[in-house]
């Protein structure tokens, strides 16, 4: 999350408008492990473009395949959300992925209003609503499915006794209602811990398990193990709730986890990450079987190299690469 423009920050917008290290991986980590966890490259690594008006979302298939060499990408439904009924949009979209022998993977689906997990069924089944469109644009897109946020926004009730449980409650109904349409086009809906509530490992596994679905899932991401709530309107607040470690958050997650993000922010000289640490991450994760997309999203803060998008891009997916993945 940078100061140009953070992860957080574009939330803010959209609301206001078994732990144990794995033997270390290097460039002679087994092909059998290389070829566990692939690359795509996370849309929202370009951000900032996105902000200055400088990123048009149809060039992507053509920069992960060329510029990058990546062969899957992950899309970020904010960033094109105004010609996401744009027939002519997305067959160009489409085209261009398999033009570049790009596969679509995920769409990253961040929505205000009404959430999955809201307290009231009425607004609850709105977000149902809201969503389901998603994944008729992820189906006509191929892509496996689409990510999805639960307890979102909404402050009502954040730090009063049993409003934990009534939200997970909530979630259940909510994320269940929706995998049943995901079901007519056998897509996956995935649930980041990103807000709320689902940034506690816990609570987020709780969901899994209740929901018991063979399309539900998480897409674990190392940069959200802190609760924190946003409140929509023009009186924008933010409230931050519990926080969670790292690692063995990490690690609860991996059992449900059929995407993963690689979020990085900084990079030494050396190529390591200043924020978190990888080698531990993807020890984590080969550890646990983990056989899937790991997404990068590059969000340059904090202290170390002063780098481009195109930059922090190539380093993340050079030190992904060192610790087993594979293009």
């Amino acid at each position: 999350m940078m100061r140009i423009t953070s992860r957080r920050d574009c939330l803010k917008t959209i609301a206001m408008g078994a732990v144990g290290l794995a033997p270390q991986l290097s460039r002679f980590a087994s092909a059998e492990l290389q070829s566990r966890i692939r690359i795509a490259l996370g849309e929202y690594s370009f951000n900032t473009d996105y902000r200055a008006g400088r990123y048009d979302p149809l060039q992507l298939a053509s920069i992960t395949r060329k510029r990058f060499g990546m062969r899957a990408i992950d899309y970020v439904s904010s960033f094109w959300a105004d010609k996401a009924r744009n027939q002519e949009f997305l067959r160009g979209m489409k085209q261009r992925a398999a033009d570049n022998g790009v596969a679509n993977h995920l769409i990253l689906v961040d929505l205000q209003g009404p959430q999955l997990g809201d307290l009231d069924k009425g607004r609850r089944e709105a977000a149902i609503q809201e969503h389901r469109p998603w994944l008729d644009v992820a189906a006509f897109l191929h892509c496996s499915g689409i990510r999805v946020n639960l307890s979102g926004f909404d402050l009502n009730g954040f730090g009063r006794p049993g409003n934990k449980q009534a939200v997970g409650d909530a979630a259940v109904q909510g994320y269940g209602r929706l995998l049943e349409y995901a079901a007519h086009s056998n897509l996956q809906v995935l649930v980041q811990n990103h807000t709320g509530y689902s940034c506690d490992p816990d609570w987020l596994v709780g969901i899994m398990r209740r929901v018991d679905n063979p399309l539900a899932g998480i897409e674990a991401d190392p940069g959200h193990f802190q609760e924190i709530f946003f409140s929509q309107g023009p009186h924008h607040r933010e409230v931050q709730g519990e926080s969670f470690d790292l690692y063995a958050s990490w690690a609860k997650l991996m059992p449900y986890s059929r995407a993963l993000n690689a979020k990085t922010h900084a990079f030494d000289a050396a190529g390591n990450e200043t924020t978190m640490d990888y080698q531990r991450i993807m020890g984590i994760a080969n550890k646990a079987g983990y056989a899937g997309y790991i997404g990068i999203e590059w969000e340059p803060e904090g202290e170390g190299l002063k780098m481009s998008d195109s930059q922090g891009i190539e380093a993340t997916a050079k030190l992904l690469r060192r610790y087993g993945a594979a293009e």
